[in-house]
């Protein structure tokens, strides 16, 4: 997981020049802009396997090429969430096994 977090680190920077926004910006601010900017990415992931899933709801067919499509980008953007805030692999691993350990133990 370390290498795909670096690798998306390397292939999705926020720089000046892709985002005229950061010119100037401090850390705290280039930091805070990273953040929302990789969230809302997410959500538009989020969106697009939504709509698929809403048009099944009202009886079209499910576009499985769609969601397909979308898994990579969703996990590009946790991979750049992690990166921006230094999170590393076998902290994202502990997390996920502790959360489903304490559920599964309750």
């Amino acid at each position: 997981m370390d290498k795909l977090i670096e690798f998306v680190g390397r292939h999705f920077v926020f720089d000046e020049q892709i985002y005229p926004e950061l010119k100037g910006a401090n850390e705290e601010k280039r930091l805070a802009f990273a953040v929302r900017h990789s969230a809302l990415h997410f959500s538009k992931t989020a969106g697009k396997v939504a709509a698929v899933s809403e048009d099944v709801d009202h009886g079209g067919e499910l576009d499985i090429e769609t969601v397909k499509e979308n898994i990579p980008k969703a996990i590009i953007s946790t991979l750049k969430l992690a990166e921006i805030v230094g999170m590393k692999g076998d902290e994202i691993v502990n997390a996920i096994e502790k959360k489903y350990k304490n559920n599964i133990d309750e």
